[in-house]
């Protein structure tokens, strides 16, 4: 079984992708239709975050962490990495930073304890050189 594991974001739970008590969960298949737009163009993350957090405990969404593909996405190969809550996954502050696309992947699979903090000094370092980039 061929599995696509990222979903691109409706507003509709039952759009989805449902937990499968024997196989992982499905997101969105190739292709994408070039009509495709994200309901979330000129939200907030803060928005972004409450409607994951909001989501029924049937859907097989990361409640913790999320991408966001903005305008500079197509033309650097960037994306913004969002953490919901610390280190722990509790509470509502949302961090972002910025990372190159191909990164982005340990973000969404699962990191290793710390790394999301490790990567913010490493922004803040990177900063200093006027880059805004994680590579």
């Amino acid at each position: 079984m061929e599995l696509w594991d990222l979903w691109l974001a409706t507003k509709n739970y039952d759009d989805a992708p449902q937990k499968h008590p024997d196989h992982g969960v499905e997101g969105t298949k190739a292709p994408i239709d070039d009509s495709f737009t994200s309901p979330f163009v000129g939200e907030s993350v803060e928005d972004v975050a409450a409607f994951l957090k909001k989501a029924p405990v049937t859907v097989g969404l990361e409640r913790c962490f999320f991408a966001v593909l903005d305008n500079r996405t197509e033309k650097d190969g960037s994306v913004v990495m969002c953490r919901i809550g610390d280190t722990e996954g509790k509470g509502d502050k949302v961090e972002c930073i910025r990372v190159l696309a191909k990164n982005s992947s340990l973000y969404l699979a699962g990191m290793e304890y710390g790394t999301w903090e490790e990567d913010l000094d490493a922004l803040e370092m990177v900063g200093r050189y006027g880059k805004d980039i994680i590579n």
